[in-house]
């Protein structure tokens, strides 16, 4: 494997993304930070997802630009969008493993891909990446044959076999109970603190938010309403934010009876 970047701040400019007809973010102007993990919060279909698939280079923006470290996604071709996916681990919401593979082989397949190493080597490295999750004695095990944490654990250890210096989560808490979250939230930040790498998380998730961000965004209605720390966020007296945080409802959702 080619040596590790350092890790890089992720520079969005002017930004506009969506799909024919419609535009789902406007307008973004944005820094995360290298090296720190940032979170990225919003209501349904605000465009979190969407803007972590341009990140990652699967969608082309309608106007503007993002810039990794001081390369600029969007004037690179598919070939080197590719290549520079290998510097870049994702977690997918669901962990994303082939059901047809077990749980080292799933891990294992960035490698094969992108990389020549021999297979013992490959063995080597996904049995240390096992272990960093605490799956090592599970390398035989088919995805169904796991807990839904162990296979976003597992999905962890597959985003982080290439050694990424930019690593991207999509809802890593979701449908996790509240233990298994902690601990999911815990390794990312082990991970952060030993690897020191540009984390980007998408989440729901309000204890998660405050356990791991040291940079939030907040996006509503098209644009970014919110960015800074998470002490901003909480004293921040914009209407949405507080609605979000403090789990009020819309007043329009309580009209009329209950309907089951």
């Amino acid at each position: 494997m080619s040596p590790r970047r350092p890790a890089p701040e992720i520079r969005i400019q002017d930004l506009t993304v969506g799909y024919p007809g419609r535009v789902i973010l406007e307008g973004v102007n944005l820094v995360l930070p290298g090296g720190r993990i940032s979170v990225i919060l919003g209501g349904s279909g605000c465009g979190k997802s969407t803007l972590l698939r341009h990140i990652l280079g699967l969608n082309r923006p309608l106007a503007g630009s993002i810039l990794l470290g001081d390369r600029t996604l969007s004037t690179m071709s598919d070939q080197e969008l590719h290549d520079l996916r290998s510097e870049m681990g994702v977690l997918f919401q669901d962990g994303a493993l082939l059901g047809s593979l077990t749980l080292g082989e799933n891990v294992a397949m960035p490698l094969r891909e992108h990389t020549t190493l021999e297979e013992s080597t490959i063995e080597t490295i996904v049995r240390l990446k096992l272990n960093l999750v605490g799956l090592e004695p599970f390398a035989g095990y088919m995805p169904n044959e796991l807990s839904g944490g162990m296979r976003k654990r597992a999905g962890l250890a597959r985003a982080m076999v290439l050694d990424p210096s930019v690593l991207l989560c999509d809802e890593p808490s979701a449908g996790l109970d509240p233990i298994t979250a902690a601990s999911l939230d815990q390794l990312i930040l082990d991970l952060n603190e030993t690897f020191g790498m540009t984390i980007v998380v998408v989440t729901h998730d309000l204890d998660s938010l405050f356990t791991i961000a040291e940079f939030v965004v907040v996006l509503h209605g098209g644009h970014v309403l919110y960015q800074g720390g998470p002490k901003g966020l909480k004293e921040s007296e914009d209407q949405y934010i507080q609605q979000f945080l403090k789990r009020i409802p819309n007043q329009r959702d309580l009209n009329g009876p209950l309907k089951f």
